[in-house]
């Protein structure tokens, strides 16, 4: 692959991780917030999306492509990248193996909390209710799978903002480099606690 190729690839991975993939993970974190409220208003809340007008074609255009756009192009940059110890720090080459090990882990967790969610309860005519959740997240196995899924997303997401200044030219010097990571593992750690806090408030529901 030539270097304007690889150029424009990368390109292109950032901005759809940036733009419809982040913001879906934010809107996400955001819509599970109202569990903080009362089951209640989850439910509310997430009835509402769902008889939004041409629901299913929103999600597919702007959820659903774009995520597998952007696996599709994480996997060709996988497929062709190396981690180069010797060019590198060690700390940014560690970024740059739990970017791609991340990326895979959260591609997992969002093809399977997709299809046991949206699309089964869809597919069965069920109501995706805040008791259903409660009910997956009380089994440990799917919690830590949750965990780790949503933590990796997190992780993903708040580290490719550091790859997407430097891809686009806003960060060029090794100080800004620094400030930017420093900024971004920090939006790693409050997205990470939001999400786990989310995750242990659906668990600790009572059933009804």
């Amino acid at each position: 692959m030539s270097d304007n190729s690889s150029f424009l690839l990368k390109r292109l991975m950032s901005i759809t991780g940036l733009i419809p993939v982040g913001g879906f993970l934010l809107q996400h974190l955001f819509g599970n917030s109202f569990i903080f409220v009362s089951a209640e208003t989850w439910n509310e809340h997430a009835e509402y999306l769902t008889s939004l007008p041409m629901v299913l074609l929103i999600e597919l255009v702007a959820i659903y492509i774009p995520i597998t756009l952007h696996a599709a192009l994480g996997v060709a940059i996988v497929y062709r990248g190396q981690n180069n110890f010797t060019s590198y720090s060690l700390f940014r080459n560690w970024m740059f193996f739990f970017q791609r090990l991340t990326g895979v882990i959260a591609l997992i967790f969002i093809a399977t909390h997709s299809y046991t969610t949206r699309i089964t309860s869809y597919l069965q005519g069920w109501e995706m209710t805040a008791s259903h959740v409660t009910r997956v997240l009380q089994d440990p196995i799917w919690f830590w799978f949750y965990v780790v899924g949503v933590v990796s997303a997190c992780f993903h997401f708040s580290n490719g903002i550091w790859s997407f200044l430097i891809t686009w030219g806003i960060t060029v010097g090794k100080k800004a480099q620094q400030v930017s990571s420093a900024l971004s593992m920090g939006l790693f750690v409050a997205l990470a606690l939001w999400a786990v806090a989310i995750l242990i408030k659906f668990a600790s529901l009572p059933l009804s």
